[in-house]
């Protein structure tokens, strides 16, 4: 019979915030609910808004409970995505409270999983790891600093080589590395991490997005006669957003089509004011929704929009919500034309993908699905079946579950 393991698990960020670190939140769920009892080191919540709840406002150390995982909420200075300054700084109040605040979790741990982004994460990781006498299992979610320097946010610096040796001497002292991209761990071998200790697991998708519809959003809006291209997600630097409104722009004389962006971010502000000095009203910002009612969204569109910057690290770069646009059943357009998720749309069922700055390639693609010169319905078709087959959340949770195992092992 399998020993019940303790897992201790860091991040930055973690529910009741927002975005990729939800596949954490879900995994931590399965690991605990398959007989193993899991820990969370995690920081105030604040992202991305910058704002601490109430409750844990002025407090260096908050112990809850949330779903049975046994919760560390430790002191650092609150940010919004808009100050990528500021949040730096909260990633090194991070990693000095999380230290401090560690020694009141009692106990002996199996194994440490830290998880990267922030670089911090990884480093408290270590320390812990070598102070416990534990395994430790590193989660990849984003290469830094190298996505930092290529989209935009970090210039490359003394700083930024200095980030780059850590992580690679952490990289090398990890017991096992899990990458959530096949590209990642491809970067990985290429730096001399032996292949047998990485492992691609990717976020996939809850069956709260494969089995929503679309809950009177069109209607709640007045976009029942409209044909919807819908962007959802985090308004921010990586993502060159600005070719949407372009595309906007150019099918602005054509009434039937109405482009959505529902999320918030470093770039809203912009966005909206590009599209005030273009006049456009075919173009509507609805903010951060509530996570539950993102699933409607998604299934209210005709269309579904996504895009990175298109550099080098964009390449071995999946966001977790394509997994919940091909959920969605809907055609997905892609603004990269190269990489590992226009790869995953081909294999899928079929890449529609436009170069990010041709707004004119995205609107070409626009109104052939709207003509239905390109089939979107067999297409979204295609889409929702393979997300089900091959990448539900559950499926990669216990794949997860079975690599912390065999780590585990002696």
């Amino acid at each position: 019979m399998r020993k019940p393991m303790r897992i201790l698990l860091i991040t930055q960020h973690f529910p009741p915030e927002r975005g990729a670190v939800r596949r954490l939140y879900e995994f931590a769920k399965f690991f605990q609910n398959g007989g193993h009892e899991v820990t969370v080191l995690t920081a105030m919540p604040n992202y991305p808004d910058g704002v601490v709840p109430e409750k844990y406002r002025g407090k260096f150390l908050v112990k809850e409970k949330l779903n049975d995982l046994n919760i560390y909420r430790s002191y650092v200075m609150p940010a919004s995505n808009a100050e990528p300054k500021k949040r730096m700084i909260g990633f090194i109040t991070f990693l000095f409270s999380s230290l401090i605040n560690s020694f009141r979790i009692k106990g002996k741990f199996d194994l440490i999983l830290a998880s990267s982004p922030p670089v911090t994460s990884p480093l408290i990781g270590y320390i812990l790891s070598r102070l416990r006498r534990t395994k430790l299992v590193l989660e990849i979610r984003d290469l830094q600093p190298e996505s930092g320097e290529q989209f935009g946010n970090l210039n490359k610096s003394l700083f930024t080589e200095s980030i780059r040796k850590v992580m690679r001497f952490l990289y090398h002292k990890a017991d096992h590395i899990v990458c959530v991209t096949e590209g990642i761990a491809e970067w990985m071998k290429a730096y001399g991490i032996p292949e047998n200790r990485l492992t691609t697991i990717k976020s996939g998708v809850g069956y709260d997005f494969i089995n929503s519809h679309s809950n009177g959003i069109r209607k709640k809006y007045g976009w029942e006669d409209k044909f919807l291209i819908l962007f959802s997600g985090t308004l921010g630097w990586v993502r060159p957003l600005e070719t949407i409104v372009e595309s906007a722009r150019l099918l602005a004389d054509d009434r039937q089509y109405h482009f959505v962006f529902v999320g918030d971010g470093q770039k809203r502000e912009s966005l909206e004011a590009l599209t005030k000095q273009y006049n456009l009203k075919n173009i509507s910002f609805v903010g951060l929704q509530p996570l539950e009612q993102i699933p409607y969204y998604l299934k209210a569109g005709d269309v579904l929009v996504e895009c990175l910057k298109e550099v080098p690290v964009a390449k071995v770069a999946l966001p977790t919500k394509i997994f919940e646009y091909m959920a969605a059943g809907r055609p997905i357009i892609f603004g990269s034309t190269d990489g590992e998720t226009s790869r995953l749309l081909e294999k899928a069922g079929g890449a529609l993908t436009y170069s990010s700055g041709h707004p004119e390639q995205l609107a070409e693609i626009v109104r052939a699905l709207y003509h239905k010169k390109i089939d979107g319905d067999e297409l979204g078709k295609r889409y929702h079946n393979y997300v089900c087959s091959h990448h539900t959340r559950e499926k990669w949770a216990q794949r997860y579950l079975n690599l912390l195992e065999s780590v585990n092992r002696p």
